[in-house]
């Protein structure tokens, strides 16, 4: 990773407003005022941004560009179950434990794309949820026999409540914001690039 996690947090909750407040930009960010400030100068020098009494991106395109550069989903904590369903019916069902236990989660990668526009067909489901919730989403899962794998077909990426940062629910399951997958997607590296630049378009004029 290229670039601190508050800059991520900060870079995420931009790239998802039209434009924002610097105390309101901190607050959603979860990121301190100090911290806040000192990264939205790095990024105004940089011509990613414009600050007057709003802050407001000036090209979503570059910075998103910038963002997927600069970090590695694999990178990222994760455990591993194997479930007997394909992908497109694998993240229905998952989709009704998660929500059944109250567990924070979000599809991302192909699963995603196979959610709001699909790409390729996925040959795993990927999707984060919240560190805090291992131990519960495990219990749930082995309920419902999906077990763990050295190498599954369901990879759970752990992460902190930023990723989940205006997630969007579509037809009954969670997918990951436009920018976030965006930046998932390029750096998976290979078809995930491909589709990646599908979104790029869309991302530009949100």
């Amino acid at each position: 990773m290229l670039i601190s996690r508050t800059m991520q947090n900060v870079i995420r909750v931009l790239l998802n407003k039209e434009r924002i407040k610097l105390r309101e930009l901190s607050r959603e960010a979860s990121v301190p005022l100090g911290v806040t400030v000192k990264n939205t100068k790095a990024l105004e020098r940089t011509g990613y941004i414009e600050k007057t009494v709003y802050i407001k991106v000036t090209n979503k395109e570059k910075l998103t560009r910038a963002w997927s550069y600069a970090v590695s989903i694999d990178e990222l904590e994760k455990i591993e179950f194997s479930v007997a369903e394909r992908p497109q019916f694998a993240i229905k069902r998952l989709s009704g434990i998660l929500s059944k236990i109250k567990a924070t989660y979000a599809f991302t990668l192909f699963s995603a794309t196979e959610i709001i526009a699909p790409y390729v067909t996925p040959a795993e489901t990927h999707l984060y949820i919240l560190e805090k919730d291992k131990e519960k989403v495990k219990k749930a899962f082995n309920k419902e026999s999906i077990l763990p794998a050295l190498k599954g077909n369901v990879v759970c990426f752990l992460v902190d409540k930023s990723y989940f940062y205006c997630m969007k629910e579509v037809r009954g399951s969670n997918v990951v914001s436009l920018p976030q997958l965006y930046v998932d997607l390029f750096s998976y590296g290979g078809r995930g690039a491909d589709a990646a630049e599908n979104l790029i378009e869309v991302i530009k004029n949100v």
